[in-house]
């Protein structure tokens, strides 16, 4: 049944959406402006109409046209002089958009037949030499622009045409070509033929550029096919800079979060981690760090990421931010006396703030959550369990949660370490799956759950 109304809606949504794209077709530009249908003649290029002789007549609001034989001209196109109309059946003159034979025109204010640039209701329209309203790309002199299928109106901004995106300028509407596009904080490039140029080296002016999946350029370390390369802040490569391979962001990575040390099993976890290669972020304690002052600093000179995860463990939401910031400086206070550096990220007890505004604020450093918990402190007497969680679990992108105070964690993370390496997966810290699965900076005020 539930499948049955499931494709009733989707066979709905597409009816409704053949039907708009219908009325768009049929009544262009219906969406802000009038549009009157003109009847059809065989006559296909109005600019060809026949030119007659007479004058024009005011009635109240209304122009008809007498002709020199006495009789006023009806129904369709002709010419006076150097200006083209239309008077309909009645013989009254017509004015503004409409529609002949599937093309738009416009008629002034007088009933002419409009060309060339026409600015309406703050959008702009191209009026071409056979009076058609231009539609899609359309060269006008040296200059390339977008016209809208439904609206007819100037296009700025990106467009996509044709299996290819255009950028026409928001003030000219110009299609850029050979230029570099802002877009938020972003830069694309766009070619000799307007088109916004893809992933991969491209050389402009001599400079040598790597353009991102998405077309923007890149900036800062980048890892290209396995080596590091250095790009400025313009994004010109530098060969100068040499970098050498932290991490791989083209292949799978995982950051191992442990919480409430350091203890005494900690140093064996870090055995663990050394002789993996690997890496992790210990959220610790500020009350536990003077016992263990030198794990602490074997955690940083191995490169771990160091966290701090409040002074003894209490629910930042039941203290005041005075509170919160004065719990924070001890336990930072602590980490920065052990490891000669003060920690980089935090993690909420219990996780409790973690959406909350005014907690977040008062911390000072970025605020990390989790996508994978095994519950590891729930099932000390089971490591497979903890084990069986986070190998049947995990993906690309993951912050894994484990406590390095638990014997069973340690256990369990000698299996986990290993196994995900073999999978391979990069063991990283928090910052780095940021920096190159998220391709992102960690902020204060912020909360980070995953960077899938």
């Amino acid at each position: 049944m539930t499948r049955r109304l499931e494709e009733m809606n989707k066979i709905f949504k597409n009816t409704v959406i053949a039907f708009l794209c219908v009325l768009f077709f049929l009544f262009p530009l219906s969406v802000h402006a009038k549009v009157t249908v003109l009847d059809s003649t065989p006559l296909k290029n109005v600019t060809k109409a026949k030119r007659v002789e007479g004058e024009w007549e005011q009635k109240g609001k209304k122009f008809r046209f007498r002709l020199t034989d006495g009789t006023y001209k009806k129904d369709g196109w002709f010419k006076v002089k150097d200006k083209i109309y239309y008077v309909n059946a009645k013989g009254n003159r017509v004015k503004g958009w409409v529609k002949y034979r599937d093309h738009l025109y416009f008629l002034n204010q007088r009933g002419a037949l409009k060309f060339g640039w026409l600015e309406k209701k703050g959008r702009r329209y191209y009026l071409r030499e056979n009076g058609c309203a231009a539609r899609g790309r359309y060269t006008i002199g040296e200059d390339t622009y977008f016209f809208d299928y439904f609206t007819y109106a100037a296009r700025s901004g990106w467009v996509a045409s044709l299996g290819k995106v255009y950028f026409f300028s928001p003030k000219t509407y110009r299609m850029k070509k050979n230029a570099w596009v802002k877009d938020g904080e972003k830069y694309y490039y766009v070619d000799e033929n307007g088109c916004r140029c893809g992933k991969g080296w491209r050389k402009i002016k001599e400079k040598l550029y790597y353009l991102d999946s998405d077309g923007s350029r890149m900036t800062g370390v980048q890892f290209i096919d396995g080596k590091g390369y250095y790009f400025t802040k313009k994004g010109v490569y530098d060969p100068t800079v040499k970098v050498d391979l932290e991490v791989d962001p083209n292949k799978p990575m995982v950051a191992l979060t442990f919480d409430d040390g350091p203890g005494q099993y900690t140093n064996r976890l870090l055995d663990c981690l050394q002789r993996n290669g690997a890496k992790a972020t210990f959220f610790m304690v500020g009350s536990n760090v003077p016992y263990y002052q030198a794990t602490v600093k074997r955690m940083s000179d191995m490169g771990c990421e160091l966290g701090a995860h409040s002074y003894d463990h209490t629910s930042y939401t039941s203290l005041s931010s005075s509170g919160i910031s004065a719990d924070v400086n001890r336990t930072v206070t602590n980490i920065r006396n052990a490891a000669g550096r003060g920690p980089t990220v935090f993690r909420l007890p219990y996780g409790n703030g973690h959406s909350t505004s005014w907690v977040l604020s008062a911390l000072g450093l970025p605020s990390i959550y989790w996508s994978i918990d095994p519950r590891d402190w729930a099932n000390t007497g089971n490591p497979s369990h903890t084990v069986n969680e986070v190998l049947n679990n995990v993906r690309n992108g993951d912050i894994v949660l484990m406590h390095d105070i638990h014997y069973s964690t340690i256990v369990a993370a000698e299996q986990i370490i290993p196994a995900l390496k073999q999978r391979g997966y990069q063991l990283v810290t928090v910052s780095q799956l940021a920096k190159y699965k998220g391709k992102t900076t960690l902020y204060p005020g912020k909360t980070y759950y995953h960077f899938r």
